[in-house]
């Protein structure tokens, strides 16, 4: 039985992955006031972006309707038996809800909806993850339980150094207490891939402790494994993630033998709008079991 692969335009994988694998992609929208624009179709990053100086207000997002999920499952029914489609996380989104309203409404089409209860890279990698499984042959009961090992496994942490975006989004949680600290506190935030929501991890005085404190983390996360997928994005801070890639492969390939594939990102107009672009991010999975 041949299975499909969907998933949403928060993923942040690159192209040639998504053709690759014949993965399909349902978009979410962003709007900037009045003006609504489909992530990865009508607007690309660099846009976003470049518009947030453009609009006195910060954008919203709009996740994809129950019509739009039922239009994309019909479409991959016509090449695959069974479609597992993986979202980013329930509590940040109602995404994932669509899909499970849709699926319902599809009773000829057999549809496996999952929580990623992570975002960009976080949810990116599930989805390579699971497309490489159904390369190998696996089958959807397999394929779901690899999948739950890995997201065990999954760190998604990242620092902004404004979380003015965060607040007005309505998707801080946990991180609240960041918002009364003190000047030049930097956060360290991660998605808690138990609840799929924000939470805080730490936070350090000035963005060189920072750093210290995003490479440290990684480091202690990696030791000890024997393979690690290990991601880098950011929003519109190329020059600082670029630098904390640099160290950390650095510093992991000097330290451990561990096998390591490594993507890149910057992260899309969703995810953007509710983070800002101050962000930069790691992700480390560590469960990857393609036997």
């Amino acid at each position: 039985m041949s299975i499909g692969l969907l998933t949403d335009s928060t993923a942040d994988l690159p192209e040639e992955l998504y053709k690759k694998f014949d993965i399909e992609v349902i978009p979410l929208s962003v709007n900037f006031g009045d003006d609504t624009f489909i992530d990865g179709k009508e607007i690309t990053p660099e846009d976003f972006f470049k518009k947030l100086n453009q609009y006195d207000e910060q954008p919203t997002t709009s996740m994809p309707s129950v019509g739009n999920f039922i239009e994309k499952y019909k479409k991959i029914s016509n090449k695959y038996d069974k479609i597992i489609s993986i979202h980013l996380s329930g509590n940040l989104s109602g995404t994932l809800n669509s899909a499970k309203l849709a699926a319902q409404d599809c009773l000829d089409i057999e549809i496996y909806p999952i929580d990623s209860k992570s975002i960009s890279l976080g949810l990116g990698f599930q989805v390579l993850y699971a497309a490489r499984l159904i390369e190998v042959g696996k089958g959807i009961s397999e394929i779901q339980n690899k999948l739950s090992k890995a997201r065990k496994s999954l760190l998604l942490y990242f620092t902004v150094d404004d979380l003015t975006y965060m607040k007005e989004g309505g998707r801080i949680g946990k991180a609240q207490a960041f918002l009364g600290s003190i000047l030049n506190i930097n956060p360290v935030i991660s998605i808690s891939t138990e609840t799929g929501e924000v939470e805080p991890l730490d936070k350090v005085r000035g963005q060189k402790r920072t750093f210290r404190k995003m490479i440290e983390i990684g480091e202690s996360r990696v030791s000890g494994k024997d393979k690690a997928w290990i991601g880098f994005a950011h929003g519109d801070r190329k020059e600082d993630m670029l630098k904390f890639k640099n160290k950390l492969t650095d510093k992991i390939d000097s330290t451990f033998e561990i096998d390591t594939e490594i993507h890149e990102a910057r992260i899309s107009p969703t995810l953007g709008s509710h983070v800002g672009p101050s962000v930069y991010a790691g992700f480390i999975m560590t469960d990857i079991d393609l036997s």
